[in-house]
């Protein structure tokens, strides 16, 4: 695979993305290439993923500890009997 490519964009998406990193541009202070604006936009997406899965993460564990820590009536150590080996 050779190290560049081409890509077919709509003049839209094209406007868009150099807007995109004029933004950037004018952030930085100094001139952005669109390959740096694709890749800041992927970056973000990727961060965002993780986020959303760390939060899905912190979400599912109170869950988890809040049934761990629910009160189950018949299941407490008064209930459970010693079995006797003896009956076999």
């Amino acid at each position: 695979m050779s190290k560049n490519t081409t890509m077919k964009i709509s003049k839209k998406t094209l406007k868009r993305l150099h807007k995109l990193a004029g933004e950037m541009a004018a952030e930085k202070g100094r001139r952005v290439t669109l390959e740096e604006a694709l890749l800041a936009l992927l970056e973000e997406k990727e961060r965002k993923k993780n986020e959303m899965k760390s939060h899905e993460d912190i979400k599912d564990r109170k869950e988890l500890i809040s049934l761990l820590e629910m009160k189950i009536e018949g299941a407490g150590p008064e209930d459970f009997k010693e079995y006797d080996f003896n009956d076999l």
